[in-house]
């Protein structure tokens, strides 16, 4: 009881204590703790994230094994996961042509990468037409086989080229690697179409947000029509005819100013909010009142 009660809660108030003191004292060994701080931070991230995919397995994995409600589903989920840590560990691509010498058919040469790169012609004469050492062709192949037709291409013009393949750690972020076929063609545009879904579900908030039911729901109606028709060119069409006295009654001036005062000083309040609530459950976990992180 006690290693698991007492000595969790006595290292939460030291760390705690000792973060707040650090906001201070500007000297060491407080002047730089914020730094570290977040280094551990990053550490125990580290693990909390192999420790979330191996909860993400086991929950996804039971609905497959028992074949539970939408367990195809959890199955694309689990595949997804595995398929993903494959290409990020262990199978790569990212290979990529390094010329020493265009070789004498030079024309041939910058029409052809040309063509692979999607690039003008005259650009890739300008990039070749003076290399120092060795000078990679701005395309990456994922397999091995498509740079090699490149290479026997250029090489048959008397080109002088390497295949070489990219380093662990860069392929994660360069394009023509499994990865990045993986997070460009399939993760961005199901966030996209994520996203995209939830418009729809905002629109149907604002709906009924939008419901007369007091003042304040009215305020709420009359400010948000305001400020959807004052960003769109019709609500300047509405308010063209207003004399120049009356240019705050103008839909974009006073939807811009419904923005810059009402609606900053509503979120700079619930920022205020926010703040003290993070004091206050900062205190309850410090003075060991809060306890539910360790269970209880």
């Amino acid at each position: 009881m006690f290693l698991k009660r007492q000595v969790p809660l006595a290292i939460v108030f030291v760390v705690g204590i000792i973060m707040l003191l650090s906001w201070f004292i500007p000297h060491e060994p407080f002047g730089n703790l914020e730094i570290h701080a977040t280094q551990w931070f990053d550490i125990i991230a580290s693990f909390s994230m192999i420790l979330g995919a191996l909860n993400l397995l086991k929950l996804q994995g039971r609905k497959v094994i028992h074949r539970q409600k939408g367990w195809f589903y959890s199955l694309a989920a689990v595949v997804g996961f595995f398929l993903t840590l494959f290409f990020g560990f262990f199978f790569k691509g990212g290979y990529y042509l390094e010329v020493k010498d265009v070789g004498p058919n030079s024309a041939y040469f910058n029409q052809r990468v040309s063509d692979v790169t999607f690039t003008n012609v005259d650009a890739v004469e300008r990039a070749f037409s003076k290399i120092d050492g060795a000078k990679q062709i701005n395309r990456n192949f994922y397999t091995h086989g498509g740079a090699l037709e490149l290479y026997n291409d250029l090489t048959s013009q008397g080109a002088e080229i390497e295949i070489k393949q990219l380093p662990w750690g860069s392929h994660l972020q360069e394009q023509g690697t499994f990865y990045s076929w993986i997070f460009y063609s399939i993760f961005t545009p199901l966030t996209s179409t994520m996203f995209a879904l939830l418009a729809f579900f905002v629109a149907s908030a604002s709906y009924r947000a939008f419901k007369i039911r007091n003042l304040e729901a009215t305020i709420l109606l009359v400010a948000g029509i305001i400020i959807m028709i004052g960003r769109v060119p019709m609500g300047a069409y509405l308010t063209n005819w207003l004399p120049s006295w009356l240019q705050w009654l103008h839909l974009p001036n006073l939807q811009e100013w419904i923005y810059q005062y009402p609606n900053a000083a509503g979120a700079r309040a619930i920022m205020i909010g926010i703040g003290l609530g993070i004091v206050g459950t900062s205190l309850r976990v410090i003075l060991g009142i809060e306890k539910t992180f360790i269970g209880e």
